[in-house]
């Protein structure tokens, strides 16, 4: 369950928050958002937002499984700073990173998300 550590220069995202990154050919993924619930169970009392790493029509309609409140499509320079971050932290999907109640970058993970993992994510952020 690795956990890595560093802070953003700028606010990434929704505060108190973890980002679960998803592609559709990212096999990992789809057993992450069959967990969805689980995994936001975890994660409190953060939330849990998926957020597309692509823009294919696949992972668009992945998306539709996801209520849309659990959904978060950034602005395009958001999502390019973002993609460049997971790209430094980790070889690929799956992805997430957590944000602190000022929305930085305070927790990753560079295997598929599950509760615990989540919640360690969650500790992590508010030492």
């Amino acid at each position: 369950m690795p956990l890595l550590f560093g802070a953003a220069p700028s606010p990434a995202g929704p505060a108190e928050s973890i980002l679960l990154f998803v592609a559709s050919w990212c096999a990992p993924c789809h057993g992450e958002l069959a967990r969805l619930d689980a995994i936001g169970r975890g994660a409190q009392p953060y939330r849990v937002l998926v957020v597309p790493f692509d823009d294919s029509r696949a992972t668009r309609t992945m998306l539709e499984r996801v209520p849309p409140p659990q959904r978060w499509q950034p602005d395009r320079a958001t999502q390019r700073r973002l993609a460049a971050e997971v790209a430094r932290r980790s070889a690929g999907l799956p992805f997430s990173l957590a944000l602190d109640r000022d929305a930085q970058i305070c927790a990753a993970h560079a295997e598929a998300l599950d509760a615990a993992s989540a919640a360690a994510m969650v500790a992590a952020c508010r030492r």
